[in-house]
Parts: C-alpha cells; sequence; structure tokens
C-alpha cells in the first residue's frame, strides 16, 4: 500500500539560457534587519508561513525554506506586477523542470527589506494542499543575509544575531545548508530544509554505506516539482549531535550527473522535533532545543 509524503521544494538553479543576465542579477544585500520577531502560521506541523509585501501588493503568504536555493514568485503575483521574465531551468530532487525568472523590485517580510533582486517563478498551486494561498517561498538567498531563530512554541521568527553557547557545525555555501548526521557506524552529510517534513535521503548513494538500511515499501511524494518515485525505509541509530532521530526515511534517486555531489539527503527539520532552531551565520552552527 502506498503512503504519501510532502517532500520539500526547488532546491537549485542548475542552467539558464542567458547565464550573463542571471550573473548580474545576484540578490541585493541591502537588507535592513533587527532582533524583532516576526509572526507565522504552521501548517501540516513543519510548513512556517509569514506575512509579506512584494512592491504595492502587502498582506501576501511567503514561506521560509532553506531548502530552496533561491526564491521563488507566485507566477499569478508576477502577472499582477507586470514583471519581464527570463527562462531557466532548476533542480528538483531527481530531475530539472524548467522556470522562468523575474527581478522583483522590492520585497519585505518582518523587519527584513531587500530590494531588487532576481527570483524564479513557478505555480505554487501546490500549497492548496495545506489548505492556504503562498504567494512567495523565501529561499536560502534571503534567509542567509541574517541569522535567525524558529520558535516553534511562539510561533515566532527573529531575525538577527544568535545567541546559543551550543550547537552543531553548519557548512554554509551559496546553494544550501548542510550537517553531518551519523547512522551507525557511517556519516552521512544532509541538506538543512524547513520546507520538508521528513528524512529524506538519495538512495543510490547511500544503500551500499547503510547496511541496515531496510526498505518497507514505495511510497508517493509529491513536491512543487510534481510527483517524486520515491521508497519508504528504517533506519536504526540515527543522531543528529546528540539527539536521537525516528528511524523512518524516504529514498529518492539522486540528482543526475556531478550535481550536489557530497550530498546524500535532506533532513526536514521537523523530525527534530524542536521547540526551538537556531541557524547562526555568524558561527555557521545549527542549534536546537527539544
Amino acid at each position: 500500500m502506498k503512503t504519501l509524503c510532502r517532500f520539500c521544494i526547488v532546491l537549485l538553479a542548475v542552467s539558464f539560457t542567458n547565464r550573463d543576465w542571471a550573473a548580474s542579477h545576484e540578490p541585493q544585500t541591502d537588507a535592513t534587519h533587527s532582533r524583532r520577531e516576526v509572526p507565522f502560521k504552521l501548517y501540516a506541523g513543519y510548513l512556517i508561513v509569514v506575512q509579506g509585501r512584494v512592491g504595492a501588493f502587502d498582506k501576501l503568504n511567503f514561506v521560509l525554506d532553506t531548502g530552496a536555493t533561491h526564491s521563488v514568485l507566485d507566477r499569478k503575483l508576477a502577472d499582477r506586477i507586470g514583471l519581464s521574465r527570463r527562462p531557466g531551468r532548476v533542480l528538483n530532487f531527481d530531475k530539472t523542470v524548467p522556470t522562468q525568472w523575474v527581478e522583483v523590485p522590492d520585497l519585505q517580510f518582518g523587519q527584513i527589506q531587500v530590494s531588487r533582486f532576481s527570483t524564479m517563478i513557478s505555480d505554487l498551486q501546490y500549497f492548496q494542499s495545506f489548505a492556504t494561498q503562498v504567494d512567495a517561498v523565501i529561499g536560502l538567498d534571503l534567509l542567509r543575509l541574517s541569522s535567525f531563530s524558529i520558535d516553534y512554541d511562539a510561533h515566532r521568527v527573529s531575525f538577527g544575531a544568535v545567541d546559543t553557547a551550543s550547537g552543531i557545525p553548519m557548512n554554509s555555501d551559496p546553494t544550501c545548508l548542510s550537517v553531518q548526521l551519523l547512522v551507525g557506524g557511517s556519516q552521512i552529510r544532509v541538506l538543512v530544509d524547513t520546507g520538508a517534513q521528513a528524512l529524506i535521503l538519495y538512495e543510490d548513494r547511500v544503500l551500499n554505506r547503510l547496511p541496515q538500511l531496510r526498505i518497507q515499501g514505495e511510497t508517493a511524494g509529491t513536491s512543487m516539482g510534481g510527483w517524486v518515485p520515491s521508497k519508504r525505509g528504517f533506519i536504526r541509530k540515527a543522531r543528529l549531535g546528540m539527539t536521537d532521530l525516528d528511524g523512518t526515511v524516504f529514498l529518492v534517486k539522486a540528482p543526475p550527473g556531478s550535481l550536489l555531489l557530497g550530498i546524500d539527503g535532506y533532513l526536514g527539520t521537523a523530525v527534530l522535533k524542536a521547540h526551538r532552531i537556531d541557524f547562526n551565520f555568524e558561527t555557521n552552527t545549527l542549534a536546537w532545543k527539544r
């Protein structure tokens, strides 16, 4: 019997038909922020939605997703604003999907305000399965402009300096955030993804390294890029730092070619069952409190 799992969203921009245009329109770093709290709504126990603004359009719903390399604007909203477009493609798990790029003049959520940056556009109707309308996905290109904390009890996100005395090393580069996960006697590297609800591994990269992995059957996975062929499995003694994780995993195919080399999957932050998670970009550490 197949089960349904919601997977993470678009991850990595892999090609452009106009590379010069893409390179000259990197996200601007003229963001202003202070240590103030932004309220959010939580859907399905993990999806974080805050209110924001694009240009003159306010009271919009934004998903905060560390698993998305680039922010994404809903196609209908881009039509309303009247933004010109450029074609491109992005990686979504094991396949590339077409997309388009636009330059957004001004965007704000909470105390974070950014002007003149390029973003992808896509059909965000996928999020209607969460019983909410989503107008944009705020990805790592904007989230990395400031350290931030997610308080799941108070339903607040705080941007600014993070004061934590503990945490684990977090590799932060322009495309992703990753941490090292210990499974039995093996070490695997996974992307930290607030937009996913599970631990998702690339089957062909971990199968020979995790002899304790038990495949239990097929699943039906969904993501913004469509259906994702996958399997459901179980592993013993999965640990992140000093935290033992639930052994349930979902297995998908690795991306083609040399994409995401050294990455073995995705850690949906929901599996931490944390009351609070801190993303500290000053010290490149990830901390959480259960």
